[in-house]
């Protein structure tokens, strides 16, 4: 189902998430539906991340 991952690899590649994440939450405003979108992605993300 899921392919290995490298914990380094993504935690290094959720760094850059969050600072664009950051970003975007002070130069615009997120709609509810996104923010929650972008919860669902993160936990599958974790979710993954603990499996592995």
């Amino acid at each position: 189902m899921y392919q290995k991952v490298n914990r380094s690899e993504v935690l290094n590649k959720m760094s850059h998430v969050f600072e664009r994440f950051q970003f975007l939450s002070r130069t615009r405003s997120l709609s509810d539906e996104q923010v929650a979108d972008i919860d669902s992605h993160l936990s599958e993300i974790i979710e993954v991340l603990n499996h592995t």
